[in-house]
């Protein structure tokens, strides 16, 4: 009979994830700025925490880190909020107004949009693009 096969010995220390790539890994703040996330400090000053933020990113799927004194977020919530114009310009989407009149977007605006699989919404008095479009000059 053949001696048994045994798993080989399991190396001392901690698991691989217990702290080294998430310090190195990409975080984000409100405004979609990335950063390296560092490790958690032990004395951190009293902030207000922006429960706004952490709920989007948490609802987006995404996790929330403590970095530093910070608490940020593994994915890029601003995006949901962004749009871009015709021309390329990332800019927030502000609700649709109804005190202004918003000329229909170009229709080389719109099927770029479209074609990309991104969708066109009106932003306060102009169109926006989920998405970035290159449209050629006209």
């Amino acid at each position: 009979m053949p001696p048994p096969v045994t798993a080989p010995p399991t190396p001392p220390g901690p698991p691989p994830t217990a702290g080294g790539e998430l310090d190195k890994a990409t975080v984000y703040d409100a405004a979609g700025r990335p950063s390296p996330c560092g490790k958690p400090r032990k004395a951190c000053p009293e902030v207000e925490r922006d429960t706004a933020f952490l709920d989007r990113c948490r609802l987006g799927g995404f996790q929330v880190r403590v970095c530093g004194c910070s608490e940020l977020c593994s994915g890029d919530v601003s995006a949901a909020g962004r749009g871009y114009d015709a021309a390329g310009t990332a800019k927030v989407c502000e609700p649709a107004r109804t005190d202004c009149e918003v000329a229909p977007a170009r229709a080389s605006f719109q099927d770029a949009c479209a074609e990309r699989g991104f969708r066109l919404s009106q932003c306060g008095c102009e169109w926006l693009c989920s998405g970035k479009v290159d449209l050629a000059p006209q």
